[in-house]
This record gives C-alpha cells, structure tokens and sequence, in this order.
C-alpha cells in the first residue's frame, strides 16, 4: 500500500510537470550595450576596425533575410527547429534605437537617410534582437559591416538569457 500510494505521488508530480507550459522567452526590446561591445571587440579582432570612431546606424535595421536565416541555421549544426523562423524574423526586422553611448567602443551613430553620404567608410548595420528559431533557449541579432554598402560581412551577436536580463553568449562571422 506504501509503494502504490508514492508511486501514485510520483505519477502525480510528473503529470502536473508535463501539463505546465514551458516558459516563453521574448526577445529583448533594446539592443544591449554589451552586444555592441562584443561586436566592436570583434571587429578590432578581425583588424576590420581600428581605434577610430566606427560608423553605425542609430536604428536596428531589416537584416533578418532569407540568406541570412540559412546562414545562422548552418552555425547551428543540426538543431534546427522551423517553427519560429517567421516570428524571429519579425522580431529581428524590428526598428528600435541604438544605445551606443556607455559603449568600450566609439560609434559614430547616422541615420538611415544619411547612409549614402558615407560611401567610402566602414559603416555598421545591426538588426533587433530576436530568438533564435535554431536555439530557442537563445537570441541574437545580426550585424552587416560594409564599406558604403558593398562587400558585407556579416556576423551573428549570440545572447544568452542571465536572469532577466541577456548576456552576450559570442560573435560568429556568417560570411565575407
């Protein structure tokens, strides 16, 4: 009688685990200081930047492509999951203002409009914070570099989720 009433207990438990949603993460409705950080780091890494000031678009921008979807689903190595592309992609083509002061790095922030008369720089677009449908329990954002819009490298900023806030988890180069 022992065994049969804990077995049921554990029945139970498991029954009310199994019945509970699991918690839904929502993308972060700022780009974090720390992203911008890391992707600065980054770049200085990869001697694309310098000490100089980096030109950035103040807002987030539509980065969240066909092509780049595909390339942030060849870094995830088999764990894609489809079911949240067009949510993410909608949530990463967001427009939301940059925070750049604050920043380890000096960001020359412009608008979309005066994009063209900075043809010959370096000139960084980030997208909005998104999950990322191949990593659920993680977000990201995209980052184009180009100079005046030509020969793009793009890169993968990976948030992690840190209480309730998120953390930068890296930066993978998509393509050059």
């Amino acid at each position: 009688m022992r065994l049969s009433g804990r077995l049921l207990a554990g029945i139970a438990l498991l029954t009310a685990c199994a019945t509970q949603p699991a918690p839904t993460l929502t993308a972060p409705d700022a780009v974090p200081a720390a992203a911008l950080d890391a992707l600065c780091a980054r770049l200085r890494m990869d001697a694309i930047a310098s000490t100089a000031p980096l030109t950035i678009v103040r807002t987030t921008r539509p980065l969240a492509t066909q092509p780049s979807m595909t390339a942030l689903a060849m870094i995830a190595r088999g764990r894609v999951k489809g079911g949240r592309i067009g949510l993410s992609a909608q949530e990463a083509n967001r427009e939301l203002p940059l925070q750049t002061a604050g920043t380890s790095c000096t960001w020359r922030p412009i608008r979309v409009a005066d994009m063209a008369a900075h043809h010959d720089e370096m000139l960084v677009e980030v997208s909005a914070p998104a999950i990322n449908p191949f990593a659920p329990k993680h977000g990201g954002l995209f980052a184009r570099v180009t100079v005046g819009g030509e020969g793009a490298s793009w890169y993968w900023v990976a948030l992690v989720p840190h209480g309730d806030q998120w953390a930068v988890g890296g930066v993978s180069i998509l393509s050059q």
